[in-house]
Parts: structure tokens; sequence; C-alpha cells
């Protein structure tokens, strides 16, 4: 029994042991640096040269009379699939942005004048009303019994005053009397007029032309004097009350345009303009009130509406615009990759020895109009050399030209081929050279000036017309070979 269990032990070591051998070689290999342990699998592999039998590391050193200009901060020699866009001229305005709620420029409070109760109502909430339109009628007879007491009183005072001024003069009443006759005349034509007041009363008018928001009353319900029965509300011009930052204060100005957006209202925007700045400052929130009124709202907007305002206080015209996303992230400064065309030619070494990188390329083909003009017409492109490069496979040289003018559409041929270095001086020139057109990845630094949203203005670093990435370009490095997966043409 002991013989078996010592040698079940021995089997659970010597397993623990070799799992423990494994786990510590993995490790081991997986903590070095990729290029250790490639390195260790290529020891004493170098690819020699297929042509010479040589270590292609040595022949790199060879042909030293060839200019090269390395492409540096490449991620990947292949074609990149990019998106990109045009830069093109637009209208850029920069904006202080707010929200609010909608106001109406005037709003009153229709209120009845005497107590009484409601007979007939002429309008319901949301119907438009002219000046002193007719509203509500409330019960009059009671308000029209006293205009006829009051008109009788007034008759009888007046009659009285009338006899006592007639009998003074043949001194049959005093002075004194007639004095008290003519003061309760002038009572009773006081009383006459407020009864008639109230009789007027009885009918409720709108006292400015608008709109009903709100209506308090029912027929037959009984109003108290000063109880407030209808609200009208005057919708031309309508109001937006917002608060800037003191900070901004100097940048608004009376006669300011801005821009009215609603959620609820998609697709469609709003103009306004700067009524009113506030000459005070809020101590405790900082802010400064400003108005703004619309106008020719055509009734789309409503008396507590939230929008959006933008005040605009800058804007340029045929400003050069890129979309923001083409910015690249993480870049120091601002920067953008520009879709340059390079022509790539390959000629014998013997033909390139006398070039080097600067040098100015002019080439010319003759392309035919049409059947009937073979001649066809001339055409030329300008450029300068920016790399040249040795085939792995062959004796020839590719020569990479930058285009500085003209364009050349697709692959195809030159007729002729000049080189030219300052000032002006030619070097050689080859016959019917085969060409063809690589989209590579230029990074450019810009300088910015307005934002607006999506888009932002560049002052300089970029051309009308240019196109630049902006799907794809934290991808790639400085003179990437790219492909245009998407082409979005915006240009106006």
């Amino acid at each position: 029994m002991k013989n078996v269990i010592v040698i079940r032990a021995c089997l659970i070591f010597f397993i623990l042991a070799a799992i423990a051998f494994f786990v510590l070689k993995i490790n081991s290999f997986w903590s070095r640096k990729p290029e250790e342990n490639f390195s260790r699998q290529n020891r004493n592999n170098s690819v020699k040269d297929p042509r010479s039998g040589r270590l292609g590391k040595k022949d790199k050193n060879k042909e030293a009379n060839i200019n090269v200009l390395p492409v540096t901060d490449r991620k990947s020699f292949d074609a990149v699939p990019v998106e990109v866009t045009y830069v093109r001229k637009d209208d850029i305005v920069i904006y202080l942005t707010n929200n609010c709620a909608l106001k109406p420029a005037k709003q009153v409070d229709v209120v009845a004048q005497i107590s009484g109760f409601v007979d007939d109502i002429y309008v319901d909430e949301g119907d438009s009303v002219e000046l002193d339109q007719l509203l509500a009628k409330l019960d009059e007879e009671e308000s029209l019994l006293a205009l006829k007491e009051a008109k009788v009183k007034k008759e009888n005072a007046q009659r009285v005053y009338s006899w006592s001024r007639e009998n003074f003069k043949e001194n049959i009443v005093s002075r004194d009397e007639v004095e008290e006759n003519k003061f309760k005349f002038e009572i009773a034509s006081v009383e006459l007029e407020r009864r008639e007041l109230e009789y007027e009363y009885t009918t409720i008018e709108s006292p400015i032309t608008g709109v009903i928001v709100e209506r308090s009353i029912e027929e037959g319900d009984k109003v108290k004097k000063d109880q407030i029965v209808f609200k009208v509300a005057d919708f031309e011009p309508i109001l937006a009350k917002i608060y800037i930052p003191e900070k901004d204060l100097s940048k608004i100005k009376k006669g300011q345009m801005a821009r009215i957006v609603s959620e609820f209202l998609p697709g469609i925007e709003f103009l306004g303009k700067v009524k009113e700045v506030s000459p005070v400052v809020d101590s405790e929130s900082g802010t400064v009130k400003v108005t703004i009124e619309i106008s020719d709202a055509g009734g789309a907007l409503k008396p507590g509406m939230f929008v959006s305002v933008y005040v605009i206080v800058g804007q340029h015209h045929d400003a050069l615009v890129i979309p923001k996303k083409a910015l690249i992230l993480g870049s120091e400064t601002e920067e953008v990759f520009v879709v340059r065309e390079f022509l790539v030619m390959d000629a014998d070494k013997s033909e390139l020895n006398s070039l080097v990188v600067g040098d100015s390329v002019v080439c010319t083909r003759r392309e035919p109009l049409d059947k009937d003009s073979p001649n066809g017409i001339e055409s030329s492109v300008r450029g300068k050399i920016v790399a040249i490069s040795r085939h792995q496979t062959k004796r020839e040289f590719s020569v990479t030209i930058e285009i500085i003018d003209g364009s050349v559409g697709e692959n195809g041929k030159f007729d002729t081929v000049s080189f030219y270095r300052e000032p002006d001086v030619q070097i050689c020139q080859l016959k019917t050279l085969l060409f063809r057109i690589e989209l590579r990845a230029m990074k450019t630094k810009v300088t910015l000036g307005f934002r607006e949203g999506n888009r932002v203005e560049v002052l300089s670093g970029v051309k009308e017309g240019e196109r630049i990435i902006t799907v794809g370009q934290n991808d790639i490095g400085q003179g990437a070979n790219v492909m245009i997966h998407h082409e979005e043409d915006d240009r106006l």
C-alpha cells in the first residue's frame, strides 16, 4: 500500500515539474522583443540578390552616385484606401450660441372692470383678434337700470338748478340756494357718467391686436371686478432673450443678425436681429441680457418654445473651408493630409547618372482630338524630382516626379521628358517614356481661422480644389501610397 502511494506521489511531482518547465519556456520566449525572436530564426540566413549572388545588404551601397530620397514615417508601402473631399470656397461665420424660451413682444392681461355674470363669449384660445374687438359680454340689466336712474336724477337736478337761477334774478331764492342746486346738478352729472362707463364695461374688448393665449371664464360665470378673464399676446415680432457671459459683451452690438433653430422644426431656420443689449451686468451670474427680435416667423414660432440662438459675431466670405474631421488627431500643430499625384517613370541608370532630387521636369505629349484630327494638340506637365530609386530585379531606375502644373488623368506615355536644373539648364531629354500615376498622402501644416460646427476655415497651407483625406488619415504616414475609396465632390 505504501509503495502505491509513493509511486503516485512521484508521478504527480514529475507532471507538475513538466508543466512548470513549459510555462517558463513560453514566458521566456514571449518576453523577448519581437525582433529578437525573428533575429534568432534568421541569423546567418541573409537573402542573396539572384542577379549577383551577393548579399542584398551589400548591394544597397552600390550606385552611390544615385540620389535617393527615402520616404520617412510611412506605415505601409501598399496603397491604403481613404476617403477624400475637396478644399472649397464658402462663407463661414462664427457665433455666440445660447438657448432660451421664446417670449411674445407684448402680452396683456384683460381684466373685468365690473362684477357681473357672463352672458356671451365670442372668442376662444388661439383666435386672432384686432384692437377693440369684442371678446365677451356681461349681464347688462343691472347696469342699464342704474344708468336710467342716473339719467333721471341728472334731469331733475338740472331742472331744479335752472329754476333756482331764474328765481334768483327776481330775488325769490338766495345765492346760497342757487349754489347748492348747482352742486347737486354736477354730482348728478358725474354719477351719470359713471353709470354710462359701467354700462360700457359690460362689453369686454381686446386692448391690442394679437392672439388669445388664455381664456379663464365660461358663460354663466360670475366675475369680480379686476379679475383676469383673458390674456392677449402679440406674436409679431416674437422675442428671444438670452444671457451671454460678460467676457463676450464686446462682441455684441445692436443690429447684429442671429439664427434661430428649433429641434421641433427640423430643416427650418429663422433670422433675427439684436434689438436690445442690457446696459448692466448681473452681479450674481456675470451675464448680460440680450434681446433678439424675430420677425416674419409666419406663426411657426410660439411663445414658450425652446430654441437655440446663434448670434453672428463674425463672417468671412469666399473663405477656404475644410471639414473638421480632416484634421490629424494628436498632432502638435494643425495638420492635414493632402492627396497629390506623382508621376513614376522607369529609365536606364546610365541616363539618370546626372540627375538629382529637386531637378525640374517638363513632360509633353500629343493627344488626338478625334479621328479627323490625328495630329491633335500638345499638352505638357511640369514637376520636380522628389525621389530616384533602383528596381530590385532590373537595371532600371524609377524617377518619382511631383506634379506642380498640369494634369495627366491616367497612366500613359510621354513623347518627350526634359530634365532641367536651375536656372533652366537642360540636363538631358528622354523620348517615349511610359509613366504611371501614384497617389500619395502628403502631411501639410495649415493655419486655421473661423470654426463653424463641423467646418473650419483654412488661412494657409492648402489651395482651392486640392483633395484632402477625411477618413483614414490617422492610419498612414508621410508619403504613404493611397487609393481613393470614396470622393466627396462638394465643390461649389
